[in-house]
């Protein structure tokens, strides 16, 4: 059993994808565990091969997607899924969707949103109608956002306060 000790674990992540596919299988839920952060020097390796999988493993990665905070999306979808071909890129057409209409006050999935328009996954209408959502949903946040900014300054002790 392999086992990838910390973020720079190079030699551990090398192991496991010289086993090729499928004897590695096993080790796909490792390796997605391990791409949380671009950043760690592990991140990159793991995500070139798992874009070569493509197709084999895009249900394991959609999977992570759907269970995973917005940064660690976000990066899966700019490291892993944009770097798909189009046969695998087809098979993330409905999550892409979802994660681009799941705007909410806290997260607005923008690289789906920007991948299903850059690659013309989905009709320009139905881009069309999850922008005019997005735009709604924020358009209210921002309102909301300002009134309360507004409450809070002129409830500042200073409010009296003229230069």
């Amino acid at each position: 059993m392999i086992e990838i000790q910390d973020k720079s674990d190079q030699q551990a992540v090398d192991a496991i994808l010289a086993l090729g596919y499928p004897e590695n299988k096993s080790y796909i839920e490792t390796l997605l565990a391990w791409t949380c952060d671009p950043n760690w020097p592990i991140a990159g390796s793991i995500y070139a091969y798992l874009s070569q999988l493509g197709k084999q493993e895009v249900a394991s990665v959609l999977r992570l997607a759907d269970q995973v905070d917005h940064d660690w999306r976000y990066s899966l979808i700019t490291q892993l899924i944009a770097g798909y071909d189009d046969e695998t890129l087809a098979e993330c057409v409905t999550s892409l969707k979802r994660w681009a209409a799941q705007t909410g006050s806290q997260e607005c999935d923008f690289e789906a949103l920007r991948l299903l328009t850059e690659r013309a996954l989905i009709d320009p209408a139905e881009i069309a109608a999850i922008a005019k959502r997005n735009l709604f949903v924020y358009n209210l946040w921002i309102k909301e956002t300002l009134d309360a900014a507004g409450q809070a300054i002129y409830a500042f002790p200073l409010r009296d306060h003229h230069l």
